[in-house]
């Protein structure tokens, strides 16, 4: 039960456009979560409308593939997964980002689709609804994810001094099949962009028990990096607190809360170690299903 986990899997390869900037922000927790920076292209310049709340504004959410099941080799060279892949140079070259593909005859490097050399696409898993029972139901610490969660989302909160607060949660009913815990990625470093910029978080997923039993087990998240002495080492986990229990076959439902929040710590004198508690100012929650069969 408190196991490291890096989950991995499969799919079809989908091109989604948008405007790609700066760089990825990549967080390890259990399941490998990572954040990606992707605002707005030109055309939304200017657009932060005075009458539009602060907030964070969900785009998209989904349930999509993953390498992993796919190819024996599924990462390139620098051990960053095939796919998603996000373009990322300038100009007519490619060498900025070799791993991800040309497209088109004449073959161009995607980034560039939109012909104003501004990278603008992605390399995602297929989005499905109805997925393997089997494949999802993880019965070991070694089981492959059947797919990644992807959560995109606006972040017009202007708050780039509280932390930024992901949740995953999947459930059959009432049974939890799949808790994230509550992972903490430390100061919002998107609030206050112009544009505001959109964000992706996404993270290889499977569901059930791992063969563990009791309260976070398997998919339901014990603590990372959590409590800690002294400092906090971002991203840390405060676990799910729930018992994971094997999926059935039918649907599931994901509920993806993204929220920006006050910490307070306290530190207990006997054993110099630090909790923490939030105060939400933003919250956004994006929920969609998926079935297993």
């Amino acid at each position: 039960m408190k196991v490291n986990r890096l989950q991995q899997c499969a799919v079809l390869v989908l091109i989604v456009a948008f405007c790609a900037f700066g760089q990825l922000a990549f967080a390890q927790t259990h399941h490998h979560y990572t954040i990606r920076v992707v605002p707005h292209g030109p055309q939304a310049e200017g657009v932060r409308a005075n009458t539009l709340a602060d907030g964070l504004y969900g785009t998209m959410a989904g349930f999509v593939g993953t390498p992993y099941q796919s190819y024996s080799t599924p990462t390139n060279s620098d051990g960053t997964d095939l796919w998603p892949c996000f373009a990322e140079y300038n100009g007519n070259s490619d060498s900025q980002n070799v791993d991800c593909p040309k497209i088109g005859d004449p073959s161009v490097f995607f980034g560039s689709v939109g012909g104003d050399g501004v990278p603008n696409a992605a390399v995602l898993g297929s989005a499905s609804y109805t997925y393997s029972l089997s494949a999802c139901d993880a019965t070991s610490t070694s089981a492959l994810p059947c797919g990644q969660t992807n959560t995109w989302y606006e972040d017009d909160s202007n708050d780039n001094t509280d932390d930024l607060i992901y949740i995953v949660e999947v459930e059959q009913g009432t049974s939890v099949i799949a808790d994230s815990g509550t992972v903490d990625f430390g100061p919002n470093p998107y609030g206050g962009l112009s544009p505001a910029a959109n964000i992706i978080i996404y993270g290889d997923q499977n569901f059930g028990t791992m063969g563990e039993t009791g309260k976070n087990n398997g998919n339901c998240e014990p603590d990372f990096q959590y409590p800690f002495v002294g400092s906090p080492a971002y991203p840390f986990v405060i676990e799910a607190n729930k018992t994971c229990v094997a999926p059935v076959a039918g649907p599931a439902t994901l509920t993806a809360t993204t929220e920006i929040a006050t910490p307070k710590y306290k530190v207990n004198t006997k054993t110099g170690e630090t909790t923490v508690t939030y105060t939400v100012k933003y919250k956004l929650s994006q929920k969609f299903e998926i079935n297993l069969q």
